[in-house]
């Protein structure tokens, strides 16, 4: 069929809201989920820090990834497939780039409604579905390919295709659910019977190398109702390490021994991150004990002993891995910007099942730090690898043959407002701390929380509480682990100092911080509108010292305050800064700098006879090339 007559198919389909899904209606909240999310949209940021970064994204990313996959003929693979005609241009597995745009989009659809986005990621969708097979099979490189070769590829050598239909899954279910639009998972829903018809008991018993399906499945399931999806994602869960079937890949992919049995992050640190997800999604559906108990353990070998102190996981460039414990170079690190995407879901999914500080101290950890890193501050500039010392070699690029990590930054920034907050059914979490309003469900009654902060820069916090009238729930303010604690879990690192000493006011009168339940202070009470709550944590700077176990780290510090790690950069300390020190007795000051990249506070103090200024770590490479260190000789 030409495409022209395929993509009005679809667009005849999308006017008229009719799809082909038949599937039941959406599950809602998993059943073995504790907590929820608000809907998108609910929390809307209006802060100095979050707000424009979330639309620079909107503004400039979005838009330049759209742009960068048609220049670089991601978008075009697609019309070639329908025709059938032309060659395949670059990576086997470039699909996937162009499902995680429209997947952001989708979020900032739904944040913003923008016409003019709608109508590209409606015409970008028109080019994908005039490619699908009539079967349902959906991968550019093989459909101009060898076809013989479907699915024959899964290890080695390895052409992703379960990873990349899976993120065209997770994009259609997030399209559907975000905008109501069933143009996108109709093809979304074909591949994935095409991939069920192929896959499980008594057909191909494979898994995928790169895990991305599962999730994606479940997903569907979610959106749909369709219970064929949730069986086919536990399959590939549980079919990962068991010999029955398919040749066992090995620790690289997590496919060493069963999943339930794992307790180390190894392997490739993205998968291994996104094969948490997978399970901890699967166990919110069944309640299987062993697969969140596996994820815990998992959990504490990767932040307890192979986490940077800017919450970046994946040491080794050696398959973008994890590497021993305690193993965390600097000039070397990996610390590949997915990873931390995928630990930042990892941790929240974690929460939302077993609500816990530690695991939000993490996420706030890697938003402030090495995620942040990922993305320039003007929006078209990435980081793939998230060092924590360069000699000026390693710069930010506007784009990179493989593309999964500017890709996977969009997805994030739209959803900042729903880190925020988490839901019970008489309980809010108060998880992160930025100035905005949130429309919050509890009880049946929507209630609103406004926030008045200067976060990060700034530990005050003023809520004011607004029920439709007088309501009895809790609220649950976290009070984050660098500000309670001189050590993160594991005692990966250590802070320097006496530990700061936060307090909280309800109306006026102190609240009590001695007794804190996993690092939250709860608030009980009857909520009248116009009740406040004043949370202060103190932010004094601290020099973080590693575990004597990380050598490379012997002898040195790093600087941190509040939520941010800082670095020293050659810009701002006389061209260069592999030569200095910082003395234990060295006075360290902070001062806030509204006009230096895009507002930052900075560290001022002496690097023994040296001016030391010490930026965020994630605003380095933002200006002219240089060394920059976050660990210096103490």
């Amino acid at each position: 069929m030409e495409l022209a007559v395929k993509a009005l198919i679809l667009l005849l389909i999308s006017v008229a809201g009719v799809g082909l899904v038949t599937a039941a209606e959406p599950t809602g909240k998993p059943p073995f989920r504790l907590l929820d999310e608000p809907p998108l949209g609910n929390v809307k940021l209006n802060d100095a820090f979050w707000a424009p970064r979330i639309e620079i994204c909107r503004e400039v990313t979005l838009p330049y990834c759209f742009e960068t996959c048609e220049k670089t003929g991601r978008i075009e693979n697609f019309v070639k497939a329908a025709k059938k005609e032309g060659k395949f241009e670059g990576i086997w597995f470039n699909d996937s780039d162009v499902h995680k745009v429209i997947d952001g989009a989708a979020y900032s659809l739904r944040l913003h409604p923008d016409p003019v986005l709608d109508k590209t990621t409606d015409e970008v969708i028109a080019k994908i579905a005039s490619a699908q097979q009539d079967d349902g099979y959906l991968l550019c490189f093989f459909i101009l390919g060898d076809a013989s070769l479907r699915f024959k590829q899964i290890h080695r050598p390895a052409r992703h295709e379960l990873y990349t239909m899976g993120h065209l899954i997770e994009a259609g279910a997030v399209h559907y659910e975000m905008t109501g639009k069933r143009n996108f998972i109709d093809v979304a829903a074909k591949l994935a019977d095409h991939v069920d018809s192929m896959f499980g008991p008594g057909k191909k018993m494979e898994v995928p190398e790169h895990q991305e399906i599962e999730l994606a499945l479940i997903k569907l399931f979610r959106v749909t109702g369709e219970k064929r999806y949730l069986a086919l994602a536990k399959h590939f869960i549980d079919q990962r390490g068991n010999a029955d079937g398919h040749k066992i890949y090995g620790p690289y992919s997590q496919d060493h021994k069963p999943v339930r049995e794992q307790s180390e992050a190894v392997g490739h640190s993205v998968r291994a991150m996104y094969n948490c997800m997978g399970m901890l999604d699967l166990y919110c559906e069944t309640g299987d004990e062993k697969l969140l108990s596996a994820c815990k353990r998992i959990w504490q070998s990767a932040t307890h002993r192979k986490m940077y102190v800017t919450g970046g996981v994946g040491a080794t460039r050696h398959g973008e891995a994890f590497g021993k414990d305690y193993q965390l170079p600097n000039a070397t690190a990996y610390a590949e910007t997915c990873a931390q995407i995928g630990l930042i879901h990892f941790a929240r999914r974690l929460f939302m099942i077993e609500p816990d500080g530690e695991y939000a101290d993490v996420m706030e950890r890697i938003l402030y730090n090495s995620f942040l890193s990922g993305l320039s501050l003007s929006g078209n500039k990435f980081f793939y690898q998230n060092r924590l010392a360069s000699k000026g070699d390693y710069r930010r690029k506007h784009w990179y043959g493989c593309a999964c990590c500017p890709s996977n930054v969009i997805r994030v920034y739209p959803r900042m407002g729903q880190f925020v907050y988490a839901l019970g059914e008489s309980v809010v979490y108060v998880n992160l701390y930025a100035a905005g309003t949130g429309k919050l469900s509890i009880g049946g009654k929507e209630i609103i929380l406004k926030q008045e902060t200067r976060y990060p820069w700034d530990g005050r916090v003023l809520l004011t509480v607004t029920p439709p009238e007088a309501q009895t729930f809790d609220i649950c303010l976290r009070i984050p682990g660098w500000c309670r604690e001189n050590k993160t879990p594991g005692e990966l690192y250590r802070a320097s100092g006496a530990k700061s000493t936060p307090s909280l006011k309800l109306n006026g009168k102190a609240v009590s911080l001695e007794t804190l339940e996993k690092g939250y202070s709860r608030v009980s009470r009857e909520w009248k509108p116009g009740d406040r709550l004043e949370l202060d944590l103190p932010m004094p700077i601290r020099r973080m010292r590693a575990h004597p176990k990380v050598k490379e780290d012997a002898g040195m510090v790093a600087l941190q305050r509040g939520p941010i790690v800082y670095c020293v950069e050659a810009a701002d300390n006389g061209g260069r800064v592999s030569h200095l020190s910082l003395p234990a007795a060295s006075k360290l000051t902070a001062e806030h700098s509204p006009d230096l990249l895009d507002g930052v506070t900075v560290i001022r103090g002496k690097a023994g006879e040296h001016e030391l200024l010490a930026i965020p770590y994630y605003a380095w490479d933002n200006r002219e090339g240089g060394e920059m260190a976050v660990w210096l000789k103490e």
